[in-house]
């Protein structure tokens, strides 16, 4: 039963998914769960995969979120609901699953890095890794309030408190055992924007401090050159005004 098996790390699924593809492959009509997406939903993730949209799927068996591997088929029941078969990354055909496309079938939850952390705020609905005595899953969660620390050489040390959905716990995580929901991603984006043009102003308000001084130079070379002009104008002035009075008549 997958309740009794603990998955490795979300991080280390990538190859784990490689090899459940490779399991399904010889299924006719099975559709691999990474499909082409011309959007930026994967920006920010370390894999060679960023071309590609992926997914998670929710198990009914014990509501934790799992990679998908591949689409094997899809239904339709009475009431209209699309269904696929899922067989999640990394195990077999026993474990796969019909599940609800609408509420148990989502793009897939992107693992943070370390300078993504201004991303998780508090109110987010995120998906988060749950180590319990039996079992470590990821299950959906919700960011209750953050605690934001001065990275270092290990990385982030943001703490974050939140709160399971599935049983109500809550529980202070790091940062490495979140995964943010792709529709973070357009705060990465403004504040990569926002950073860009920090930049670009300090760069064009900048003096090369040589350029600086000798403008500085040439400036009071500029006024001491004016002053002196100045002062010459005043002397020919006074001058002037005295080569014009009249000399007294000397008489006899």
């Amino acid at each position: 039963m997958k309740l009794n098996i603990t998955p490795m790390p979300r991080d280390d699924l990538v190859a784990a998914r490689g090899l459940s593809q490779q399991v399904a492959a010889p299924i006719p009509g099975a559709v691999p769960a990474t499909t082409p997406a011309s959007s930026a939903a994967g920006a920010g993730r370390a894999t060679s995969e960023n071309s590609y949209m992926e997914f998670e799927a929710k198990s009914a068996r014990d509501g934790a979120w799992y990679d998908v591997g591949t689409f094997l088929s899809h239904r339709y029941l009475d009431k209209g609901e699309p269904e696929v078969l899922v067989r999640f990354a990394g195990f077999g055909p026993d474990e796969d699953e019909w599940l609800n496309v609408c509420r148990q079938v989502r793009q897939r939850s992107l693992p943070c890095e370390a300078s993504e952390c201004v991303a998780v705020l508090p109110g987010d609905l995120i998906l988060c890794f749950q180590e319990g005595k039996d079992q470590a899953l990821y299950f959906d969660a919700h960011v209750l309030d953050a605690q934001r620390r001065r990275h270092d050489v290990r990385g982030c040390r943001c703490r974050f408190l939140v709160r399971y959905d599935h049983d109500q716990s809550e529980e202070i995580v790091p940062l490495r055992k979140i995964c943010r929901r792709p529709e973070t991603d357009y705060r990465l984006l403004q504040l990569h924007a926002a950073n860009d043009l920090a930049a670009n102003d300090q760069k064009e308000t900048s003096v090369d401090p040589s350029t600086a001084n000798a403008q500085r130079v040439a400036a009071s070379a500029l006024e001491t050159t004016q002053q002196q002009q100045h002062n010459s104008d005043v002397a020919m002035a006074v001058l002037a005004s005295q080569a014009n009075v009249s000399q007294p008549v000397k008489t006899l």
